[in-house]
């Protein structure tokens, strides 16, 4: 058996479309087996990076990371993800989810999202078929709907991601596989997996037919310090994004200083980037894989004993550094190591 990689990639600031490119060739040929294209509100467009990456390979997976159903309505993400697979011939995969960057800034309020996340799905999937989709739900609404093209393959891997429970629970009713997002240890991992697992029981389904995937921001450097400052912003982002639900923090048994709670409900996006360094490190030790590539890797195979052997990462560079740094060694230092500690 072996670990099946799969690479976030966030096309950052200062980074030109050839420093995008050599990322991707060059996480192809260190046999990352999956490329999830960041969906981050404001930066580059998560199609069009997805197009060029998709030209620019040959055999590695593409997915949307992440769609949601409130920015994009559900009719267009098939028509994107549908066309997406055809330019990449049948290599797309839709990674959806609620969201929730960006939103502040477009007025758009995350209502339900168990049942819009249900309900897109529906529909995407019908689309795809080429049926005509009439659907008045709780929040997706599609009036006498119809591709005009059909795309390579009717059955495009739907894959949710999410850490809220009833999400989780969804994801196991109806999904293709679940992406277990910023749980970085198996307290929170396994949690998890039993509300994927209730909702698999629920639907009649087995939890086996679902692919798990656990996603994780990173940073690899010797300087441990470093690398645990690297991540400490995205840690700041999703303590952002969900507020005020706090159980996933409480679930594993962490409670958010006072200082950085106060900032975040100040609600300005900015205060919480420029405040990351308040987050203390064992909030990263929860939700982030950093340190150095021993330290990484034996975070990861706690993970992988579980059972879950497809591991997709957000690289983050150090300060100094390249987001390179952590790529290669994820791939030729971390996977080896893994594998040899769960595998052997």
């Amino acid at each position: 058996m072996e670990i099946k990689l799969g690479l976030g990639i966030h096309w950052l600031p200062g980074e030109t479309r050839d420093d995008l490119v050599d990322l991707v060739k060059g996480a192809e040929a260190m046999g990352y087996d999956q490329l999830w294209i960041s969906n981050e509100k404001f930066f580059r467009d998560m199609y069009v990076m997805a197009t060029l990456i998709a030209e620019n390979t040959t055999s590695v997976k593409i997915g949307t990371f992440i769609v949601d159903p409130y920015t994009h309505h559900p009719a267009l993400t098939a028509m994107a993800v549908g066309t997406l697979d055809e330019v990449s011939r049948g290599r797309a995969l839709l990674g959806i989810g609620a969201g929730g960057t960006g939103f502040p800034v477009m007025a758009i309020s995350r209502t339900k999202p168990a049942r819009a996340i249900r309900e897109a799905v529906d529909v995407i999937r019908r689309l795809w078929r080429g049926e005509t989709v009439d659907l008045q739900g709780e929040v997706i609404q599609v009036n006498n709907g119809r591709l005009n093209f059909s795309p390579p393959r009717s059955d495009i891997p739907v894959i949710v991601a999410t850490r809220g429970n009833l999400v989780l629970q969804t994801a196991g009713e109806v999904a293709d596989g679940v992406m277990i997002a910023t749980y970085a240890e198996p307290h929170g991992i396994a949690h998890a997996l039993q509300m994927v697992h209730k909702g698999a029981r629920k639907a009649g389904r087995s939890p086996a037919d679902l692919a798990v995937i656990s996603r994780v921001d990173a940073c690899i450097s010797q300087d441990r310090h470093a690398a645990y400052d690297a991540v400490r912003p995205m840690v700041g982002v999703f303590l952002w994004t969900s507020y005020p639900d706090r159980k996933f923090v409480h679930r594993v048994g962490l409670q958010i200083p006072g200082e950085v709670e106060a900032i975040i409900a100040r609600r300005d996006y900015n205060l919480m980037v420029e405040n990351a360094h308040l987050i203390p490190d064992e909030f990263v030790d929860k939700f982030c894989w950093a340190g150095t590539a021993e330290e990484v890797a034996h975070k990861v195979a706690a993970v992988a004993r579980m059972g879950i052997h497809s591991i997709t990462f957000l690289p983050h560079p150090p300060q100094g550094g390249s987001i390179h740094e952590t790529v290669r060694e994820f791939a030729q230092t971390v996977k080896p190591m893994v594998e040899e500690e769960v595998f052997a």
